[in-house]
């Protein structure tokens, strides 16, 4: 009995094989899941980008209004400080408040002046007449500064947007902000208000050991 013919091979027919790879509809669904993936991978990374600069910019109004009290507070706590014994050729002038609060109720707020003798220095003792106010600088920018006697403009802490005068304390208890009236004050503590362009505030309380002259002086 003759064998059964390869039939397959004896024609040179191989055997059919299944196609391997994607089909069109598979890629493209491929492709669309892979821009789902990537789309919500980018809005994520913004996201977060956004969230750190918004966190990055608080921090900055903080310190900066922390600053600007610091600052200020060592500053106006010296008014009419003289130290003992007097030095000699360096007086402070007792006709002259060594406080002012200048309420002036504009944008950046008030104004406020501090003279005292100044003998943390090695060169010795200078006198100091100083006077405070936030301002815009030549670019825009909100600004703490410092004025001499002789108008020179120093600015000390950038993004500071007002300082304002919210009361004081004396020995009979805490007054507010209505209360300045023009004319002479005996206070312990000033209280101020400092805040940014942002909104960031900062209460700040300066005690006065000196317990200096000071005058309020309103604008009309």
């Amino acid at each position: 009995m003759s064998p059964t013919p390869r039939i397959g091979l004896r024609y040179g027919v191989r055997p059919s094989l299944r196609c391997a790879g994607f089909s069109l509809a598979e890629l493209l669904l491929a492709l669309a899941l892979a821009a789902v993936v990537m789309l919500a991978a980018t809005r994520l990374l913004v996201g977060s980008k956004r969230a750190d600069a918004a966190v990055s910019a608080a921090s900055g109004s903080m310190l900066a209004v922390d600053l600007a009290a610091d600052l200020l507070g060592d500053e106006l706590r010296r008014s009419g400080y003289v130290p003992v014994p007097t030095p000699v050729g360096v007086t402070l002038d007792r006709t002259l408040p060594s406080l002012v609060l200048d309420i002036a109720d504009a944008d950046h707020g008030d104004g406020l002046v501090a003279r005292y003798i100044d003998d943390r220095l090695s060169d010795g003792p200078v006198l100091r007449d100083l006077r405070f106010d936030a301002g815009m600088d030549g670019r825009g920018e909100p600004q703490l500064y410092r004025r001499t006697a002789t108008g020179h403009r120093q600015p000390l802490v950038q993004g500071i947007a007002s300082v304002r005068v919210t009361g004081w304390v004396d020995a009979a208890g805490v007054h507010d902000r209505e209360s300045l009236v023009a004319g002479t004050l005996e206070p312990w503590i000033v209280l101020l208000e400092l805040a940014t362009a942002d909104g960031t505030t900062r209460t700040a309380a300066v005690p006065l050991p000196s317990r200096p002259a000071t005058e309020v002086v309103r604008a009309p």
